[in-house]
């Protein structure tokens, strides 16, 4: 992944991205409802907090815990700090994946955002060291089967396969073997969840707007509004309907 491609888009659309991320929400709220022990926790990092949105159910759940969110987006970090005014919550910018601290956490944990990362491998194995004993790593990541309905679409209108962003996400097997390389305890969820949209323009819009459209399509083109119609008469013939298929992976490791 681009990692200055992914922050850019990110950063441009700051301001709209609470309406265009309903899907993250919803992986926020699961992630909470299968956290760890309330009177456990009195330290939280959360890495890829946007615009605060699980860091707010983070900071309501944890009552007693202290919060360092961080994000690589100077603009969304600009947004969180607008909407959460709390001396527990300290937010930050900051490279999430390259961090290194000077103390431990009870809890590291991310909604949707360690798909994004460049190597997220060795990214593992320096939360693993950042945790307190009897601490845990909560996670959601996106999975490779993400918006695969849009990919069957542009093979058969550009008859050829065509990559997207999400291609390059780590599946399933992949997740649970580093968890296992680093954490003696392991649980890893695979849930789909489903958008769906009265027209193509709309759909690219929900995605350019959350800032979630990774790298981009590159090297091709939607040859204009004739494209993007011969594509949504390749939707509904293959599925009756625009939707968008989010594989998401609800991951767990204790040490």
């Amino acid at each position: 992944m681009d990692k200055k491609i992914i922050t850019e888009n990110f950063s441009k659309n700051a301001v709209s991205y609470d309406e265009h991320s309903k899907i993250q929400k919803k992986c926020a709220q699961i992630l909470i409802t299968s956290g760890e022990k309330k009177e456990k926790v009195r330290s939280i990092l959360e890495i890829g907090c946007g615009t605060g949105a699980y860091t707010r159910l983070l900071r309501d759940e944890y009552k007693r815990a202290r919060i360092k969110a961080v994000d690589i987006s100077e603009k969304m970090i600009r947004r969180a700090n607008e909407k959460i005014i709390d001396k527990k919550v300290q937010f930050e910018m900051s490279d999430g994946e390259k961090m290194f601290f000077k103390k431990k956490f009870d809890l590291i944990t991310s909604n949707a955002s360690f798909q994004w990362f460049s190597d997220i491998g060795g990214a593992l194995g320096r939360f693993s060291e950042f945790i307190t004993d009897d601490g845990s790593l909560n996670f959601s990541i996106y999975g490779p089967g993400t918006f695969r309905e849009l990919k069957k679409v542009f093979r058969i209108h550009f008859g050829q396969d065509t990559s997207l962003s999400s291609d390059k996400f780590m599946p399933f097997a992949r997740i649970q073997d580093l968890l296992g390389h680093y954490f003696n305890y392991v649980d890893v969820k695979k849930r789909y969840f489903t958008s769906t949209f009265s027209n193509l323009t709309d759909f690219f819009m929900d995605v350019k707007k959350s800032g979630a459209r990774g790298e981009g399509l590159r090297g091709k083109s939607f040859l204009g509004k004739h494209g993007v119609k011969n594509m949504e008469r390749i939707y509904m013939k293959e599925y009756g309907r625009i939707i968008a298929t989010h594989e998401v992976y609800f991951c767990k490791g204790r040490k």
